[in-house]
């Protein structure tokens, strides 16, 4: 998976600052925000921090972020970025026990043979009654449903991605975690049009209400028992 990863390195980000990319990264930072409620000296793990796109916006507000990564490329990245980033598995957290208040894994999960065994670890590092938050693309969404069939036709980074459903992400978190819920995000088009994008908000509010489901990112979360 490094190998893959250290190809998009240098160009990863650069989807997020389009008007569509750009749009999608504030919405779901707004959705990782509310699981999370980043406070001034929180402690939190980010597992597969990538470039640290979303990991600086934690520390900006006061977090102090570590995180890990396979991708050398992608770590150097985030080291630039000022972060507390290093080479690392999630599978095989380099931490020790009850470390952090708060676990984050940002679309890792989807690329690992043994999701039982990384939300274990995730709940390992966390200290008691710690909050864990993985979140994982959706296949049952607009952008699942593109990326399914392009990587048909072509060999994408997502080709051999095991995109989750809500109900799969549930069933694996519960497994590991108490008072585990499933919410998600962006529920527009991977395509859209200018008077889309300008009613984000507005789908965002009512597809967070009654298409749960269906979001283009699927976010559980779940705490660490005594």
């Amino acid at each position: 998976m490094s190998v893959i990863f250290d190809e998009y390195a240098e160009y990863y980000d650069s989807w997020f600052k389009t008007p569509t990319g750009s749009k999608v990264f504030e919405l779901e930072l707004k959705t990782l925000f509310d699981l999370i409620k980043p406070f001034q000296g929180m402690k939190m793990l980010d597992v597969g921090i990538g470039t640290g796109f979303f990991a600086l916006e934690f520390a900006n507000r006061g977090v102090e972020i570590s995180g890990i990564d396979p991708s050398e490329k992608m770590i150097e990245i985030a080291t630039k970025r000022g972060l507390n980033a290093q080479i690392g598995s999630g599978e095989a957290i380099p931490f020790g026990e009850n470390l952090f208040d708060a676990v984050l894994s940002m679309t890792s999960m989807e690329f690992l043979s043994d999701p039982d065994k990384f939300i274990s670890e995730m709940a390992r590092v966390a200290k008691p009654a710690g909050i864990i938050v993985a979140a994982v693309l959706n296949l049952l969404s607009f952008y699942g449903v593109e990326r399914r069939l392009k990587g048909l036709f072509k060999k994408t980074i997502f080709s051999d991605a095991h995109f989750y459903n809500f109900r799969e992400l549930k069933r694996l978190l519960r497994r590991h975690l108490s008072s585990v819920a499933i919410t998600s995000s962006v529920f527009f088009n991977p395509n859209p049009s200018e008077f889309i994008l300008g009613r984000a908000d507005a789908i965002e509010a009512f597809g967070k209400k009654y298409c749960k489901p269906f979001g283009a990112l699927l976010a559980g979360r779940g705490i660490k028992e005594f």
